[in-house]
């Protein structure tokens, strides 16, 4: 191993596979294979931190793997409940929780400069990496992506999922933070909520999430052709989009709630994994009979399909009740679709300055009020337009983030 980082020189494929990595970036996983946001940070991220240094990203998975994505080494490890068959017993969502893996026994054995610990769940996997890696001199950092999650339970469950909840996730998340060296933080107003479980501010560092650079070139004319014939779109009225999990507080049932109450012809093009193949019936039950309102459910979309629905539609609505820096947002934004969102986690820093609407979480009266108006305003939806795309390449790029978390890295080192 090199006695230091290099955050200049880019490491070639083939020396990847002669060195052993400097920086081991971890992605825990409840969901394996199914990536989520957080997951889809973690693997960009590692992404663009390999083309500066030597750095591997190991992740959670459904079963033993590697592969190369360019420049970045990635190895999956098959997770398995603890506490032997008592924990293969328990209900799935219980299981969740109680899942490892052998990266922290990896980990010991290669013992590389640093762990980066993204994804905080399942928690005492978190916790048990950050503890042992830094008690046997492994410096640790983490991404707080998916931290207001964590420290924000749903308030729609009863007592005792709440209180499982914090058991089982805040209070793990909360004691590896002694364990910590550096936290990367994605928006200003996290701070507070670290500084309040005790993390000093020289810990905390402003690192935004970045987005997939597909999002940031716009769709060619083929693409565009084949999509919109797949979902019968025609440019004729106004699509607002949803694209995002079906789960309680992502803000489906909101979404619905404001497609009831249009007085107008639009699709709302409902995008992500159906739950069960009757969702649609479900929610097309809510909608008025004589409504002039289209409800359109896509299923599964590829990245290549979003980003012609982000460069299609006339507003996004992401009335999310539980999100810490929505990729969903920043690749809208890139494509300059105006976004109408809840005061989330960051989504009012993600959409400061003009950048989009921010509407107070719950108050889904001002969100119909604010799509109305914008769908009466073509010249404002413009200038949002202009300032979201402006806001997105300015603040939150991959090449930036890794480029500043290279200088953490750097300082972490200088310090022994």
């Amino acid at each position: 191993m090199s006695t230091g980082l290099s955050n200049s020189t880019l490491i070639s494929e083939s020396s990847l596979h002669l060195a052993e990595p400097e920086v081991v970036v971890v992605n825990v996983s409840v969901s394996g294979s199914r990536l989520g946001g957080a997951a889809i940070a973690a693997e960009w991220h590692s992404r663009f931190l390999a083309k500066q240094c030597l750095v591997e990203l190991w992740r959670m998975w459904d079963a033993d793997s590697s592969s190369q994505i360019d420049s970045l080494q990635v190895r999956n490890f098959v997770s398995t409940p603890r506490f032997g068959a008592l924990g293969k017993s328990l209900p799935r969502r219980a299981k969740a929780l109680v899942l490892q893996s052998k990266i922290l026994s990896q980990l010991l054995e290669l013992k590389p400069k640093i762990v980066h610990l993204q994804n905080p769940g399942p928690a005492l996997e978190f916790e048990r990496i950050a503890r042992q890696c830094q008690e046997n001199g492994i410096k640790v950092v983490a991404s707080t992506h998916g931290f207001y999650e964590v420290f924000n339970p749903n308030f729609s469950w009863t007592w005792y999922e709440n209180y499982g909840w914090k058991q089982w996730l805040t209070k793990p998340i909360q004691r590896s933070f002694p364990y910590i060296d550096a936290f990367l933080s994605g928006y200003p107003d996290e701070r507070s909520l670290l500084l309040e479980n005790g993390v000093s501010a020289d810990k905390i560092h402003l690192v935004p999430n970045g987005i997939n650079p597909l999002f940031e070139t716009p769709p060619t004319l083929e693409e565009q052709q084949q999509t919109l014939e797949k979902f019968d779109l025609s440019p004729a009225e106004p699509t607002l989009l949803f694209i995002g999990n079906h789960t309680a507080n992502k803000g489906l049932d909101t979404v619905v709630e404001i497609a009831a109450q249009l007085n107008r012809p639009a699709t709302v093009v409902i995008g992500g994994k159906l739950l069960t193949p009757d969702e649609p019936q479900h929610w097309q039950a809510k909608i008025p009979k004589d409504s002039p309102v289209k409800l359109l459910f896509t299923d599964y979309l590829s990245n290549i399909e979003q980003r012609v629905l982000y460069n299609f539609a006339t507003l996004l609505l992401f009335p999310s009740m539980a999100d810490t820096l929505p990729l969903t947002i920043l690749e809208a934004m890139a494509c300059s679709l105006p976004v109408i969102a809840y005061d989330t986690g960051g989504i009012a820093y993600q959409l400061a300055e003009g950048a989009g609407c921010v509407v107070p979480q719950g108050n889904s009266a001002q969100f119909l009020t604010n799509v109305k108006a914008l769908l009466d305003n073509p010249t404002q939806r413009q200038a949002i337009a202009v300032a979201a795309r402006h806001r997105q390449q300015q603040l939150f790029s991959w090449s930036l983030a890794a480029q500043t978390t290279i200088d953490i890295y750097q300082d972490l080192l200088n310090l022994d």
